[in-house]
């Protein structure tokens, strides 16, 4: 499920530049999360981004720390799980959305009257979506995600037994319950890592959202390709001139069957 070796995070910190604060975020159960911090402008939005599986905080704060982000005002906050480098503990599903509650909570002492974006990347939108089901939030930003982990596994590795993992992310269940004002999803078309169809297969869970694919791209390449519509979104809401390339839905179909581990 999580990686045995982690990326190296010495060659990635110089990408964060000095408009970040190096912070350490405490969770409630005493782990200790490496994280970066750039405060807004005013009251305008956090971006809290929550990472891919093999993937570092750094890369994220420094794509929200730039245009078209920082033109317009956002705030982010980029922090690496728990058993990831420079962080405490081990991960864990649990651990992880405990994590999210702590960025959470940091967001808001920081910067009290700001909305908060949730975005998630691969692994991260498991998190970010469990974290939109029990908070409000300005938007719920997804890219490549996945309907649940064992989905992954069934369309990807059909030989394993998806069934018996002990973390399962069922985030098709999470999103019907999200309690985030706007909701995007990105998906390469190309993606062979998470496969688009089960990325709108949760956006067609979701209560209402907006899907932009990312034609061409991969799981890798599509990062940060559609972030001038999101912020568009997310600044003047969802577009109303019915762009065959902004796929809107006004409400989710039939309930999603319960499935263990929710």
């Amino acid at each position: 499920m999580f990686p045995r070796r982690y990326v190296n995070p010495a060659p990635f910190q110089t990408m964060v530049g000095p408009e970040f604060e190096r912070v350490v975020l405490v969770t409630i159960d005493g782990e200790s999360l490496k994280a970066y911090w750039k405060p807004p402008t005013g009251n305008a939005p956090v971006i809290i981004a929550f990472h891919g599986n093999g993937s570092l905080p750094e890369p994220m704060a420094a794509r929200f720390g730039q245009a078209p982000w920082a033109e317009a005002g956002f705030g982010v906050l980029a922090f690496a799980y728990r058993g990831y480098p420079g962080s405490t503990g081990r991960p864990s599903e649990t651990g992880l959305i405990e994590d999210g509650e702590s960025a959470l909570r940091f967001v808001r002492d920081r910067a009290p009257a700001s909305p908060v974006v949730l975005h998630g990347y691969s692994l991260g939108s498991g998190v970010a979506v469990a974290i939109s089901e029990r908070h409000d939030s300005l938007g719920l930003v997804l890219e490549a995600p996945f309907s649940s982990l064992p989905d992954v596994v069934a369309t990807t590795i059909p030989f394993l037994p998806g069934f018996l993992m002990h973390d399962t992310f069922v985030s098709q269940q999470r999103i019907a319950r999200s309690r985030a004002a706007y909701i995007i999803v990105t998906h390469g078309d190309h993606d062979q890592v998470v496969p688009p169809s089960l990325g709108q297969r949760l956006f067609a869970s979701a209560p209402h959202g907006q899907f932009l694919p990312v034609i061409g791209a991969n799981h890798y390449s599509l990062l940060g390709k559609r972030d001038g519509d999101i912020v568009d979104i997310l600044t003047n809401g969802y577009p109303a001139d019915g762009n065959d390339d902004l796929f809107v839905i006004e409400s989710s179909p039939s309930p999603v069957p319960a499935q263990p581990g929710a």
